[in-house]
């Protein structure tokens, strides 16, 4: 006969208490559960991706339509072909990655990192692209029709055949980059235009009037510069290789202001109007050459032979001509504020009161050129003007 273990009182009375402790827990750790589950299958990664990592990801021909990818770091992705309609990519990390052909229509592209993205034939109409980094990116083909790119940095992005309307909003810098390749015209005016680090390869810039411009950093092989008025224009880091056609002038300013190089053979050298400020210039032999409006802005022309150049009007503030011939310069208009003349041999140079000179080396000037008896350089130097 079976025999049944009776449950004591105090036994009962124990079990009763951990049943009403353990119970409730293990329903609130099951729930929990049972809500990250649920959350995983209708809340995960499409559609809510913001910050995921998605480094060298292969997602070509995803369907990410409104897709929240916001922060997401997508490093080097392969997104030819995807579909990121309304999707949001704000402040996403597109550095190096695919698009080609990708559907971004309405897209919030707001301050995207896509530099030297390739963005070939996507479809970025009205696309949000406010401040996106689009450096160095390539952008053929690329429908930008409606789009906002305001404060976008379109810097040696390639523009070639993209498509643009009356709502594309685009700053001014990066409307005339646009046009200059894709509606080429010669003689174009664009003087003291801002072209820096604009992507200009095989333009047509014949003829152009580019007088101040801003070139510095641009990309400029394989244009066409012959007959360009580049007076005074910025040629620094510009991008000039054999295949770029440019007049023997400029190409020599360009050199002069790219290339390091002491004692510069430019005797005689057509430098007029150039922009050589901070140019490396120690030791150029530069007799007779023509700097008539040259910007010579803190140049460095140590030791430099000036001898008989013509410098009327060139602006020379802060540089430094250091034991530097000026013998025979003719310095008429010439700015020479805060010029560092010592041991200069200003014999025979034209100085008249149109060339600015401080008192110390227009007094110098005046004694070499002028004899005179009886000077009182005692009370000039009292005077306070001795700098």
């Amino acid at each position: 006969m079976q025999k049944f273990t009776t449950i004591d009182q105090p036994t009962r009375a124990r079990i009763w208490i951990a049943a009403v402790l353990v119970v409730p827990i293990l329903l609130v750790v099951i729930t929990c559960v049972a809500a990250r589950a649920l959350s995983g299958m209708l809340g995960g990664c499409p559609p809510a991706c913001q910050s995921s990592d998605l480094r060298g990801s292969d997602l070509r021909g995803s369907d990410l339509r409104g897709a929240d990818l916001s922060a997401a770091n997508m490093d080097k992705a392969n997104l030819g072909g995807a579909r990121l309609i309304s999707a949001n990519l704000y402040f996403a990390n597109l550095n190096g990655a695919s698009l080609q052909g990708a559907n971004l229509t309405a897209a919030n592209l707001r301050a995207v990192n896509a530099t030297g993205a390739d963005l070939q034939r996507a479809d970025l109409h009205q696309a949000n692209l406010q401040g996106a980094r689009l450096r160095g990116a390539d952008l053929r083909g690329a429908d930008l029709r409606g789009a906002d790119l305001r404060g976008a940095d379109l810097s040696l992005a390639d523009l070639r055949e993209t498509t643009l309307d009356q709502t594309t909003l685009l700053d001014g810098k990066w409307q005339v980059a646009w046009e200059i390749i894709n509606r080429p015209a010669d003689g174009r005016r664009l003087a003291a235009a801002n072209l820096s680090e604009a992507w200009l390869q095989g333009a047509a810039l014949h003829g152009a009037d580019m007088r101040n411009s801003n070139l510095w950093g641009a990309d400029l092989t394989g244009a066409d510069l012959t007959g360009a008025d580049l007076t005074g224009a910025h040629l620094l880091l510009a991008n000039v290789d054999e295949t770029t056609r440019i007049d023997p002038k400029w190409r020599l300013v360009w050199q002069i202001v790219n290339q390091i190089k002491s004692r510069r053979a430019l005797t005689r050298a057509d430098l007029r109007g150039a922009n050589l400020n901070e140019a490396y210039l120690q030791g150029a032999d530069l007799r007779g050459a023509d700097l008539y409006g040259a910007l010579l802005v803190s140049a460095d022309l140590q030791g430099a032979d000036l001898a008989g150049a013509n410098l009327i009007s060139a602006d020379l503030l802060h540089a430094s001509l250091l034991q530097a011939n000026l013998r025979g310069a003719d310095l008429r208009s010439a700015n020479l504020t805060d010029i560092d003349l010592t041991l200069a041999d200003l014999r025979d140079a034209t100085v008249d009161q149109s060339t600015t000179l401080s008192d110390r080396w227009r007094l110098a000037w005046d004694i070499v050129n002028h004899t005179q008896t009886g000077r009182d350089l005692i009370a000039f130097m009292q005077r306070g003007n001795g700098q």
